[in-house]
């Protein structure tokens, strides 16, 4: 093929391209707006499903409410056949006795305005307000016809009704009577409209929907929010010409005719009807912000791709110039390609070999000589064994050659195998449907190899995160240092109730980003495989005391209790991380009272020997909380995961605790169940086999709180660069009586404890001109008594390599920060004992 032609089909195939980068394109474009509208349908579906519910919802709740509210006045009503029996002579009416039992009613139900006795010509003859001076009501002459024309007797309610004496709208709800004497009244209640309305919907206006009673004929009766102007209009469509089943509904609106999802119910009594509507309008309204930043989105996402169609056809323009030059370089590498493949061996159904290729020969060398059509694919594995196994006995070289033959002849699968001078081959064989075996063989030396390249830049990766984690915790955890330190300082002066609050909230809120720093530094050891437990001999039903006497305060302000429960017989002593064990706690007993409201939560200690000789100790957090569902339960140990987003939303927390405790007490060899109830609450068990001690325990120290105050002070050194922090640490040893000199690096440090006597130095690691560990290392060069002085390292680096970094340096002992007062004196106190 002549170059013209090479160029002619490479433009022709630049030209193909380029039409199928804009198609592409336009195919993009065309399924993001696809699935714009898609999504933006369904949005509107999902806010429109939400109003459905929220509507069925209201109309049923107002349902209930009026059902409740009409029958309590039907059943008051009826009732007044014994209640105006007082009233009743031999001669006729008591009205003065009459007026005193209506009046009675109405003062004992506040939601009527009026009781009255009508006769049977409509003549209102007792009124319960008339005792006040109002004027007597005045019931619509045709309502009180209709009354009159009852067969049945039940309780009637009249339109709207504007009063003379209040002007407000009223109800008018009447029974038949009958007198000792046979003779027909009727017992008529006013009820005004506006009760009506707060019954129907008193949270109506927060969503929007309004609810109104109606006559099956249209009529309105009452409606929420209230607007008085239109009760007792006719409105366009009768509610009986709905569905009335709860059901929301897209229809016209009930007062202003605008689209609307409606909702209709009958009550109890005949004729009257209860429907909640919100307009469509306002129901969409909530998710109109998410559907324009879709659009807006889909916008942009749009642009980018058109805008990578153009650069691709620039590109692609380039390409086809260069084409030409590049052809003849081309066909020369194709034709080294075609040189180039995997090895290939065909046989028959009776294992002789059919075809073989250049390759296959290059891989197995060896097998050169035998190879030929026909040849028994065992006599290739014998030479195989031979040249693979020179040295092996004949046993051991026939029973290679048996297990070739059997994976061979299963025909089906692939298998990896390491030659003698190092290379890997990977050999994937198929059946063919004539029943021979088709074998590809494949030199992935160079993939195993970037394997292990690939594993150590994991690995690399994975201590850089390390490193980048410790680094982050430093700076964080200086700046929170100070934070929490002046914020304890302040917690402890005069303040007003008001910033004594606010105070407590920042020193609450800093504690929360602390615990969150931990689990982080918590979850990437365990990531990284550097978990690991420091086990000593544990008074194990003192340390579960010491965590939950810590958190009784929490509990008692949250009023809950908060029991230890210690079964008898528990060993005193038990190889265990305390540490990591008081972390499991500390999440467990922090999780009930964060999900506990009301009752009380009990911690259980129990054991029982194993027939190893080991003592499996459980530990049970039981509380009456909120509980936990139980299809949430599989995932309730699994990282940044909570029970459910609502308990998320309100309880707050990282998800981490949980997962850290879980991997915690797996290292520990044991296990954690849980069990819970919604709306009883949970029960968190953590089982360990635990060591019994071989030593006799040990009598514990005295707290260094209280000590110190009992003891000579210090003086102390103190090697701080940061200003805050400095006066937070002055203040703190001010605090507990120890007077200080402050320092800004290791070079100074040196210059003062060869200048002066010091009892104690504190120093910080992370400082400018010399670090607190090369100051360190300087000081244990000096002679004694120098070289003797106790240095505790005072740090935001919170690994456990980084505080075996400052011991191995020269360090006595360690404190992090954020400093915690309590343990800055108990460190004191370490190295005042030596």
């Amino acid at each position: 093929m002549t170059p013209t032609a090479l160029s002619t089909d490479g433009a022709a195939e630049t030209r193909r391209t380029r039409r199928a980068v804009g198609l592409m394109a336009a195919v993009l474009v065309a399924l993001v707006a696809g699935v714009t509208a898609w999504l933006l349908h369904s949005l509107r579906e999902e806010a429109l499903r939400e109003a459905r519910g929220a509507v069925e919802r209201q109309v049923a709740g107002a349902e209930a409410a009026l059902n409740r509210s009409l029958l309590g006045l039907d059943l008051l009503l009826a009732g007044h056949d014994s209640t105006l029996q007082p009233a009743w002579t031999p001669t006729g009416l008591d009205e003065a006795r009459a007026r005193q039992l209506l009046y009675a009613t109405v003062r004992q139900n506040l939601s009527l305005r009026d009781v009255a006795l009508i006769d049977e010509q409509g003549r209102v003859r007792v009124s319960a307000q008339a005792l006040d001076g109002r004027p007597p009501m005045q019931p619509p002459a045709d309502w009180l016809s209709g009354l009159r024309q009852q067969a049945v007797p039940q309780l009637r309610v009249s339109a709207p009704v504007q009063t003379f004496a209040t002007a407000e709208r009223v109800l008018y709800l009447a029974r038949p009577l009958i007198d000792p004497g046979g003779r027909r009244w009727f017992i008529v209640a006013e009820w005004p409209a506006a009760v009506a309305a707060s019954i129907l919907g008193p949270n109506a206006e927060e969503g929007g929907i309004c609810l109104t009673l109606e006559r099956d004929d249209g009529l309105l009766m009452a409606v929420a929010p209230p607007q008085d102007a239109l009760l007792g209009s006719q409105l366009a469509r009768p509610l009986g010409t709905l569905k009335t089943g709860g059901e929301a509904q897209e229809v016209e609106g009930r007062l202003r005719g605008e689209p609307a999802l409606v909702a209709a119910r009958p009550l109890l009594y005949q004729g009257l009807l209860v429907s909640a509507g919100l307009s469509q309008a306002a129901a969409l309204q909530e998710g109109e912000l998410t559907r324009r930043l879709v659009v807006a989105v889909a916008a942009l996402f749009s642009l980018a791709l058109i805008g990578a169609a153009v650069a691709a056809d620039h590109y692609l323009r380039g390409l086809a110039r260069a084409r030409a030059e590049t052809q003849r370089t081309k066909d020369s590498l194709e034709r080294a390609l075609s040189a180039m493949g995997d090895g290939f061996l065909l046989c028959d159904a009776q294992d002789r070999v059919v075809v073989w290729n250049q390759r296959y020969e290059e891989l197995f060398p060896w097998l050169k000589p035998v190879l030929a059509p026909g040849v028994d694919f065992e006599r290739l594995a014998l030479t195989g064994a031979l040249a693979l196994m020179p040295d092996a006995s004949q046993a051991d070289q026939q029973g290679w050659v048996q297990m070739r033959l059997a994976v061979h002849r299963q025909r089906e699968g692939g298998y990896e195998q390491e030659l003698p001078d190092g290379r890997v081959i990977h050999a994937v064989e198929r059946r063919t449907p004539e029943g021979g075996v088709v074998s590809v063989f494949r030199d992935i030396t160079r993939n195993e190899r970037e394997l292990a390249r690939a594993k150590q830049a994991a690995e690399a990766a994975n201590e850089a995160k390390s490193r980048f984690l410790a680094a982050m915790s430093h700076e964080i955890r200086t700046p929170l240092n100070a934070v929490l330190g002046m914020n304890s300082l302040l917690l402890n002066t005069p303040l007003s109730d008001e910033q004594r609050r606010c105070a407590e909230l920042i020193h609450g809120s800093g504690q929360t980003l602390l615990a969150l720093i931990n689990d982080i530094l918590d979850l990437s050891k365990v990531e990284a495989g550097h978990l690991t437990l420091e086990l000593a001999d544990v008074d194990l039903a003192r340390t579960v005391d010491e965590v939950a006497s810590l958190l009784r305060l929490r509990a008692q302000a949250k009023g809950l209790a908060l029991d230890l429960v210690v079964a008898p017989g528990l060993p005193e002593r038990l190889r265990a991380d305390a540490s990591r064990l008081r972390q499991v706690l500390f999440n467990l007993l922090g999780n009930a009272l964060k999900f506990t409201d009301h009752g009380r939560i009990s911690v259980e200690l129990g054991h029982q020997w194993l027939p190893d000789g080991r003592c499996e100790v459980s530990i049970a957090v039981r509380d009456t909380g909120i509980g936990i569902v139980p299809e949430l339960l599989p995932r309730l140990f699994t990282r940044f995961t909570q029970g459910d987003s609502g308990a998320s939303r309100r309880y707050g927390g990282s998800g981490l605790g949980l997962a850290i405790s879980r991997e915690i007490v797996h290292l520990m060899g044991g296990r954690i169940d849980v069990q819970s109830a919604p709306g009883v609450g949970s029960c968190f068990t953590v089982l360990l086999p635990l060591q019994p001690s071989t030593e006799a325990a040990d009598a514990l120290p005295q707290g260094a709180g209280g000590a110190s105050a009992l003891r000579a002070p210090l003086r102390i050194l103190v090697a701080e660069d940061n200003a805050v922090n400095q006066i937070l640490i002055q203040a703190m040893l001010d605090q507990l009586g120890h007077p200080c000199t402050i320092v800004a690096d290791g070079l100074e440090v040196l210059r003062e404890v060869q200048a002066e006597p010091y009892d104690l130095v504190l120093m910080d690691v992370q400082m400018p001109r010399m670090d607190g560990e090369s100051a360190t290392r300087a000081i244990r060069a000096l002679p004694p008594p120098l070289s003797r002085i106790p240095i505790i390292a005072m740090t935001a680096n919170a690994m456990v390599e980084d505080r075996a970094a400052h011991l191995a340096a020269g360090m006595d002992d360690h404190v992090s920060k954020p400093l915690d007062l309590g343990l800055l004196a108990a460190a004191i106190e370490r190295a005042r004992r030596g």
